[in-house]
């Protein structure tokens, strides 16, 4: 083999290393759960809570979990609210994050990813329902503990997209980018009964995302 066909090899290799990098900028690892449709992931976080880690592994009992994901809701701002997401249903001042449904479903995987989790990671999860035979909604993001706070963002909330956008040659599909907001949204996430809910501070999360997801941190040892 002669030397420009080295260079020719090594240029490739080049190339191929830098366009994996950006297309998958983060790193799972362990999967808890993974469907089509469905996907509960660990993914390491550089520098988490500005280098002190996250409060993992966190020992909460699905049952907590599960009260905390129904007091979630997702108050839209100047914009009519997103297409209910395989049953949500709305409430006073905004609409539930969570269906009981995915409530029961998600609830023990959480459980489960964030007793497995390291400080340097958070849950990740992923969630898509097919609407037509063009089109699906897609919602992700990923929790974490910080000391007597769970925190849990929403990345993307019943976001419709074309099905075949998920497989794109030349991006990394949405599952693989949960953290990753699809398109800005108007609005935020809050927690009822509001006393228990925490703003987040800037910093804990330095993913390198480039639009901002919605956050919020709950007092769960004081939930009832």
């Amino acid at each position: 083999m002669n030397h420009r066909m080295i260079f020719s090899l090594v240029v490739v290799w080049g190339i191929v290393v830098l366009y994996t990098g950006c297309a998958a900028p983060h790193f799972f690892t362990v999967t808890i759960y993974e469907s089509p449709d469905r996907v509960v992931k660990l993914q390491a976080v550089p520098d988490a809570n500005n280098g002190k880690g996250f409060s993992h592994p966190a020992y909460i009992d699905q049952e907590k979990l599960a009260a905390v994901m129904r007091g979630l809701q997702v108050e839209i701002h100047n914009a009519a609210l997103a297409i209910p997401f395989i049953g949500r249903t709305s409430s006073e001042g905004g609409q539930r994050a969570f269906s009981d449904r995915e409530i029961k479903f998600f609830a023990p995987l959480f459980a489960k990813g964030l007793a497995q989790a390291t400080p340097e990671e958070l849950i990740t999860f992923y969630e898509t329902a097919d609407t037509s035979d063009l089109y699906q909604l897609t919602t992700s993001g990923g929790l974490f503990v910080k000391g007597d706070e769970i925190h849990f963002i929403l990345s993307n909330h019943t976001v419709k997209t074309r099905i075949w956008q998920d497989n794109e040659q030349y991006e990394a599909p949405y599952h693989l980018r949960p953290m990753e907001p699809i398109e800005p949204q108007p609005g935020r996430l809050v927690f009822d009964p509001s006393h228990l809910m925490v703003e987040p501070k800037r910093g804990i999360l330095n993913i390198g995302l480039t639009a901002k997801p919605w956050e919020v941190g709950v007092r769960y040892k004081e939930l009832e």
